[in-house]
């Protein structure tokens, strides 16, 4: 299936695109605002920082797939870009906020986050027809 198809796909069937970013979304702030006691101490938590470039970037590229196919709008993908990255930064500030929480603001989160948003951007100008720029 190339390209092309899943675009077309998603441009006919947006809800999928919708559910997909409800849940994302859901998980996202389930794993990032979960209160500190409830994050079992295992290895997977060691990929922290993957974790962040992972889900911050999944969240954007679909945040600015959406974008491009709910909207007659051109795209603009700096836009996009600080959207998710925003995002990243407002759960940190949300984590050093909330005392019950037990968590602390990292800026090396933020960082990857914003790693992961500019690869999410570099994948929508691929995978985005050229006539929607």
């Amino acid at each position: 299936m190339n390209k092309n198809a899943i675009y077309s796909f998603l441009n006919k069937h947006y809800y999928v695109l919708t559910a997909a970013l409800s849940l994302l979304t859901i998980i996202v702030l389930v794993l990032t605002l979960m209160p500190a006691e409830m994050l079992a101490q295992n290895d997977i938590f060691s990929y922290d920082k993957i974790g962040h470039l992972l889900m911050f970037g999944s969240w954007t590229f679909l945040i600015g797939l959406y974008h491009n196919i709910t909207s007659s709008a051109r795209t603009r993908f700096w836009l996009i870009f600080v959207l998710g990255l925003l995002f990243g930064i407002v759960i940190e500030l949300l984590q050093y906020g909330i005392p019950m929480l037990n968590r602390h603001a990292d800026i090396y989160d933020v960082l990857f986050d914003g790693i992961g948003c500019l690869l999410a951007v570099f994948a929508l100008k691929i995978i985005i027809p050229e006539n929607r720029f």
